[in-house]
């Protein structure tokens, strides 16, 4: 946190800014030099302006992407929320099944089981999903629902956000949406969506073991694995690919 004090403390200090340029100040508040527009963000320590929430639309035969204040206006062709963290982007759909099994039975999807850090890491969750129909099949109803989902106010076979272009998030792209739940759900409401349930665990696409999944609890942030057969929330989410 250090660099992210020292930069609040550029921007918010006593001193004015002069020109193209931010004071800097010392722990204590003192004037200490100055430092360039340009190269705040190195200060920051790659914390971005990009990082945030939007609204996903279809719009003239193409997916775009449009600020949180364009919601009301773009409400009836919007697809979902737009997510973007560090430099990563999902579309979280409008949309959601109450719940469902990750498999009819405790048994392995075919993906690389994960612990607990490379669970939070892995943001896959579009090859994950893959994989895991293509052991299931049919036995994988929480990938194959997300697969198969497309927004009700397109084609089935719409080329950019129809059936086939979603998937089950994976733990990372859950922790994601979480991390940015209420901005979500206040588009949701304005665009006319499913706001993500606060007190619903859902389901990611990682795999911790054969017989266990990792789900995340969005109202307080509980990260777990249960076995594949109990019922879950899912959402399902997609990208510009």
């Amino acid at each position: 946190m250090g660099k992210l004090t020292d930069a609040l403390k550029a921007v918010f200090g006593s001193n004015k800014t002069t020109g193209t340029y931010v004071p800097l100040v010392t722990q204590a508040g003192a004037p200490d030099g100055n430092i360039s527009m340009a190269n705040l963000a190195s200060v920051l320590g790659g914390i971005t302006s990009t990082d945030g929430v939007g609204v996903a639309v279809y719009e003239s035969d193409y997916l775009r992407f449009r600020q949180p204040d364009q919601a009301a206006t773009y409400k009836n062709i919007a697809v979902g929320v737009w997510v973007n963290v560090g430099g990563k982007l999902i579309v979280v759909a409008k949309d959601q099944v109450a719940s469902t099994k990750w498999a009819t039975s405790n048994v392995s999807g075919g993906t690389t089981t994960k612990g607990r850090e490379a669970a939070i890491a892995d943001m896959d969750g579009r090859s994950n999903t893959s994989t895991i129909i293509t052991t299931l099949g049919d036995n994988a109803p929480a990938a194959k629902y997300c697969q198969g989902y497309y927004p009700s106010n397109v084609e089935s076979n719409n080329a950019f956000v129809g059936a086939g272009r979603w998937w089950l998030p994976s733990a990372g792209e859950l922790w994601m949406i979480w991390s940015h739940l209420i901005e979500i759900n206040h588009i949701m409401t304005i665009i006319g969506g499913t706001p993500l349930n606060r007190s619903q665990a859902y389901w990611s696409s990682t795999e911790n073991s054969a017989t266990y999944a990792w789900y995340l609890t969005f109202g307080s942030g509980h990260f777990y694995y249960s076995g594949k057969a109990y019922e879950y929330s899912v959402r399902p989410v997609s990208a510009f690919y």
